[in-house]
């Protein structure tokens, strides 16, 4: 290998900090290095980069070149900003920058790795030096190298997606796997919910985002309950990449029962009145912004479900409450006319008709009872308008939380405590949490899933962790 060639190297390693490790046993100042990124997958398959900004001192004109060149590797990430004011060659080798936005080629390098694995690419100028090489080997590193030939002919753009699809075929031939290549999900079957709280264009959105990345797509339009189910199964067998819901949190709760078992990536589109599941991942409240991020996002993240023990319907993924009979619950009329306060309204009118009842709750294994007219378990604690119930209740913990609502000022007292994060005494009052939980009540209560009511108490459930893959941000 010539001098006036540029060389990219691509190290995996088993494990999400591994490369990081690695990185420090590295020499501090290799005169080939151009520039290098660490890559990190965790567990829930959540992706994040670092610009290591390691350039040594070079002379401005090949510092402007090879500046180019990472420029179109990094998408401006730390270096390429001092390529165009032709001073990158004179850039400290210490200073390092931290970067959330990478470029869809180092995305594609990321997305091909498995839960709980690291990477570390390098640009690098000639041949890559053997100690270095040796090192990486040493620390359980898979290496694979392409080469970015300074051809006058070419475009450097060009030459860069060259190299990257040769890293990518390599990385797909030695996993076995397929690698990821334009899009990180090449095949997306929406289920589209029509009376959902939203009025906007919805297919015009999906296709103007999905026919410009050349994404299949295909949808299903609901027409009672248990249809969104249905497909998201159909889809998932299909040979769908990922299945999005259309609607409210009852459509998300649907689209997530039909793909459990599947393995298949759930998306989530915001049509709902209240949107909570999508506000509680981080997933934009407005159509087109969440359809892009299911178009470029390769970040997935793993989070609880829990499993209803004897049940239809099987998991929820939000919130279970027990204590509203169904001609109580909020009319889709009340939805439509006044969004989130519609829920407020409605709970105002039952307050002078509320009645405490007994309840029995058994908590991995511990018999409680208690006085209460309402009960809530809890894996996803935000509502759509970003508030939470508490935000120490977390939806990726491995345990779903439990309190108990009731006529007893204290118990309204507690839960404003959680409400507004007070860690104190009465914030724990009426609250408990667990992995399986039991519920029963005299007499019976209904018991609501999602927003869907789901049948009637006793009822048994356990904390599936890490159970649901979703994309996000």
């Amino acid at each position: 290998m010539t001098d006036n060639l540029i060389n990219l190297v691509l190290a995996v390693f088993d494990g999400k900090d591994s490369a990081v490790a690695v990185v420090k046993k590295l020499p501090k100042r290799d005169r080939n290095v151009v520039s290098a990124v660490v890559m990190q997958k965790d567990a829930q398959e959540h992706i994040s980069f670092e610009d290591l900004g390691r350039t040594p001192t070079r002379g401005t004109v090949n510092g402007i070149i090879l500046g180019g060149v990472v420029g179109v590797l990094t998408g401006g990430a730390g270096l390429a900003v001092g390529a165009i004011g032709g001073v990158i060659g004179h850039r400290s080798a210490s200073k390092k920058q931290a970067t959330n936005t990478m470029p869809d080629q180092l995305n594609k390098v990321a997305g091909s790795l498995g839960p709980d694995s690291s990477a570390l690419i390098a640009v690098v100028k000639g041949e890559p030096k053997v100690k270095s090489l040796e090192i990486l080997k040493e620390a359980g590193g898979v290496l694979f190298e392409a080469v970015v030939p300074q051809d006058a002919t070419k475009e450097l753009d060009e030459q860069a997606d060259e190299a990257y699809a040769a890293l990518l075929a390599a990385l797909a031939e030695k996993t076995g796997g397929e690698a990821a290549t334009a899009v990180p999900y090449q095949k997306i079957h929406v289920i589209i919910n029509p009376v959902s709280g939203k009025d906007q264009p919805i297919l015009n959105v999906i296709n103007d985002i999905f026919y410009q990345k050349g994404i299949q797509w295909d949808i299903s339009i609901t027409k009672k309950y248990g249809d969104a189910a249905k497909f998201a199964r159909q889809a998932a067998e299909a040979g769908c990449d990922l299945v999005a819901g259309y609607g409210g949190d009852g459509t998300q709760h649907e689209v997530a029962n039909g793909l459990m078992g599947t393995g298949v990536t759930m998306g989530v589109l915001p049509g709902g009145t209240g949107n909570g599941f999508g506000t509680e991942l981080g997933i934009p409240n407005e159509l087109r912004p969440a359809v892009e991020l299911l178009a470029n996002s390769y970040n997935k993240r793993k989070i609880d479900i829990v499993k209803m023990d004897d049940w239809k319907e099987g998991y929820f993924v939000q919130r279970l409450f027990t204590g509203i009979e169904p001609e109580e619950q909020t009319s889709r009329e009340d939805k439509n006319k006044y969004g989130t306060l519609a829920y407020l309204g409605r709970d105002i009118k039952r307050l002078r008709d509320i009645k405490d009842i007994p309840y029995t709750l058994k908590i991995d294994g511990e018999t409680i009872e208690v006085m209460g007219h309402k009960c809530y378990v809890v894996n996803s604690a935000k509502a759509g308008t970003g508030l939470s119930i508490s935000e120490t209740f977390k939806v990726d913990d491995g345990y779903i939380d439990v309190f108990m609502l009731s006529r007893d000022l204290q118990s309204t007292n507690a839960a404003l405590n959680r409400f507004f994060n007070l860690e104190n005494e009465k914030a724990g009052m009426n609250y408990w949490r667990g992995k399986k939980i039991e519920i029963d009540a005299t007499p019976d209560q209904p018991v609501w899933t999602d927003g869907e009511h789901t049948g009637r108490t006793p009822i048994s459930m356990e904390v599936v962790p890490g159970g649901l893959t979703v994309a996000v941000m």
